[in-house]
């Protein structure tokens, strides 16, 4: 007996193992023949192997993307969150823009300040909500476009760009989950809808739709605060500068609008005019009575957005209302007061916050950060100094600042260069660099302090939320061009110097129009000039 175990046990170890064949996943066929790595009769609408088994069949898709594409960023830092893509239903093509938006797309967006609802809670939610899970998946798509190609999308390319298809495709499943999660009750619905705001926003962005991004962004701040306009606006900055009683999901998403929302401030949108400085809404300064204890980096940078929101819709209130004689001045100015009194505290709050930093511990990114936040410190108490002015001469008193705005943007710009090599991402999710070097190329007319800027403009190519660095070194030209057909005896006078701008693209994206006004603190109207020109 045991003679012939052993006889059927050696049998057995010589009969070749059944396995079961493998069949390689295909490219083609509807999305769940593809999951299910069978053949697809490609049966228009639905496929007769899914309808004939009573399966769903999840469509096909119209882009496939190219099995490789060039261009990965150097030295790709990896994520703090990181998550395996195991969504039933994937494609290859969507596992691959996810996994590049996951590994390359956040880490760069969030270069200059750590961000909870990058790095943690749009991964989290992509895994639970097919409309996230989409929406990641076209910016993941689009962004690697770009880099691949070492520019920014300038216009999409619908006929001969697969990445581009594929990401439209992308957006419009989010658009279509979206709307059949909205048919249920299910509250977690509404983190869903405010991440997709958010992803849909710097996916306009990178295209350049500032129009299209800023509709994602009220639509949002509507959903958030359950009102509409400057009522939405200010009751979600109010609820940033509370102590926080929401969940943590609920927080990062307040403090992204509000970032959002400080970000569109200096754009006026209309078509293919945007206006630079125009009044866009106003916020209350009764919101700003505030005592600051900072604990985390990321604290300094929730609560000086909403600040500099307020700042920056002053004064472009502020423009408008000094050209009406029957404006209350003294209203202005304490309304001013409160601003400055403000800015102050956050100022003295952070420098007692940062002497607590040990510089032996501090990361490059922290030392960024700490770079990024003194910077629009500067910024915004030059902008607070001159806002009152009707003169386009009071800048000539703050040529050291600019000069310091230079400084700085060129230390965060080589310690960028330094951690992530020469090949800078082309978005990032905060403001950085490019609105300081654009306010000093405009407004400062200090020579060599403007060409600096412009050169460090021209030298990371590449767009931080609505602040493009093309579009401002663009313009900044144009400026300097008109400004110095005035100069005389190297001193550009009053009424040479630009005061207020919009620029108008034409309809082939490669031509623009600038329309300007000339200074004159004595006219209450100023004449529009206009200039057009090549917009490379």
């Amino acid at each position: 007996m045991l003679l012939q175990n052993s006889r059927c046990s050696r049998l057995s170890e010589m009969e070749p193992k059944r396995r079961r064949k493998y069949a390689p996943k295909s490219r083609t066929g509807c999305r769940t023949c593809r999951t299910r790595r069978i053949k697809c009769d490609e049966a228009p609408g639905a496929c007769k192997n899914c309808t004939s088994t009573g399966r769903t069949c999840d469509g096909y898709d119209f882009t496939r993307l190219p099995t490789s594409v060039g261009g990965h960023l150097h030295n790709a830092s990896r994520p703090k969150f990181q998550l395996r893509v195991c969504l039933p239903g994937m494609s290859s093509d969507e596992r691959r823009c996810f996994t590049y938006f996951q590994t390359h797309t956040v880490p760069r967006m969030v270069g200059f300040f750590d961000s909870e609802l990058w790095q943690r809670l749009a991964l989290q939610l992509s895994q639970a909500e097919a409309a996230v899970c989409h929406a990641v998946v076209a910016l993941g798509a689009l962004h690697q476009d770009s880099e691949a190609r070492g520019m920014l999308v300038q216009k999409v390319d619908l006929d001969r760009n697969d990445h581009h298809r594929f990401a439209l495709e992308q957006y419009n499943r989010a658009i279509s989950a979206l709307q059949k999660r909205l048919q249920s009750n299910d509250p977690q619905a509404r983190l869903a809808v405010l991440m997709c705001c958010v992803t849909f926003v710097f996916f306009e962005y990178l295209q350049g739709n500032r129009a299209k991004a800023f509709a994602h962004l009220q639509n949002g701040l509507q959903v958030l605060a359950n009102r509409k306009g400057n009522e939405a606006r200010t009751l979600v900055m109010s609820k940033v500068f509370q102590t926080a009683q929401e969940s943590t999901a609920e927080r990062a998403l307040l403090r992204a609008f509000a970032q959002l929302d400080a970000q569109s401030a200096f754009f006026k949108v209309s078509g293919p005019v945007t206006r630079l400085g125009a009044q866009n809404g106003y916020l209350t300064t009764d919101i700003l009575n505030q005592e600051f204890d900072f604990q985390s980096l990321e604290d300094v940078k929730g609560k000086l957005d909403p600040l500099g929101n307020v700042i920056f819709r002053f004064r472009t209130t502020c423009r408008s209302l000094l050209c009406n004689p029957m404006t209350d001045v003294l209203q202005l100015t304490v309304e001013h007061h409160k601003l400055r009194t403000q800015l102050m505290k956050h100022i003295s709050a952070f420098e007692a916050f940062s002497a607590r930093i040990h510089l032996s511990k501090m990361t490059t990114k922290e030392a960024r950060s700490l770079d990024t936040i003194r910077l629009h410190h500067i910024v915004l108490m030059v902008d607070l100094e001159t806002v009152l002015s009707r003169s386009e001469l009071v800048y000539d008193s703050y040529l050291p600042e600019f000069r310091t705005f230079v400084d700085l943007c060129e230390r965060i710009i080589n310690s960028m260069r330094a951690e992530y090599g020469q090949a800078l991402t082309k978005i990032v999710a905060d403001i950085g660099i490019i609105a300081p070097l654009g306010w000093t190329s405009l407004r400062c007319r200090d020579l060599p302090t403007r060409q600096r800027a412009l050169s460090l403009l021209d030298s990371w190519p590449h767009c931080e939320g609505p602040y493009d660095s093309r579009f401002f070194a663009t313009l900044a030209r144009q400026v300097v061009a008109i400004e110095s057909e005035g100069e005389v005896a190297g001193f550009i006078p009053e009424y040479a110097r630009v005061r207020d701008t919009s620029l108008e693209m034409l309809g082939d994206g490669h031509h623009a129009v600038l329309c300007y006004t000339l200074s004159d603190p004595e006219k209450m109207d100023l004449q529009v000039h206009r200039r057009p020109f090549l917009f490379r």
